[in-house]
């Protein structure tokens, strides 16, 4: 039996997320004079914020929750967060025991769902995903999982956790980001 190590799973799924990007792009120049009063910039709010992030650049519903603006989450990316759809791939379930629980890397690649009260959930494994109820904080140290939970109180990225994509079905969870095109919004 053939065995992937996480630095060969963790690269793979960096470079196909940098790279889809760049395949699916095209590339647009627009100049425009700052001076004057009529062009794009000059109307658009965000024009007046140093280094302010393009909305439609990022899929991100907010990547950083006092930015003061968002965007609109891409459809598939949406999609890929349908808890019905993840319900139908789980292959294990856990309960959190004395209010936490940890999907270790022997789950690499497996969807798991997690009931019980869960005051502190982490996410070790990479390119699965996961199933929670209401959880207090949801620390993500994996790469490339996809997280669906009814709700948190804080989501925190570890520097080593990259291209994830986290949805909450209700609530404001504050989000500590860290890592490498992560992804967070809310699914209602």
């Amino acid at each position: 039996m053939h065995q992937t190590s996480r630095t060969g799973i963790r690269s793979v799924v960096l470079a196909a997320a940098l790279l889809t990007p760049l395949l699916l792009a095209g590339c647009s120049v627009a100049v425009t004079d700052p001076a004057s009063s009529s062009s794009p910039a000059a109307s658009d709010p965000r024009s007046s914020v140093p280094d302010a992030p393009d909305a439609s650049a990022a899929p991100e519903a907010s990547p950083a929750p006092d930015a003061g603006w968002s965007a609109e989450v891409d459809p598939d990316v949406r999609a890929k967060l349908d808890r019905a759809r993840l319900r139908d791939l789980v292959t294990q379930n856990l309960t959190c025991v004395d209010g936490s629980a940890t999907v270790g890397r022997d789950l690499d690649g497996m969807y798991v769902e997690l009931t019980g009260d869960c005051a502190t959930v982490t996410i070790l494994a990479s390119a699965g995903g996961v199933l929670l109820p209401d959880v207090g904080t949801l620390t993500i140290e994996g790469d490339g999982a996809t997280v669906v939970m009814t709700s948190a109180t804080q989501i925190v990225f570890d520097k080593s956790a990259d291209i994830n994509v986290v949805g909450w079905e209700s609530g404001n969870p504050d989000i500590a980001y860290a890592g490498t095109a992560n992804i967070t919004t809310p699914l209602s």
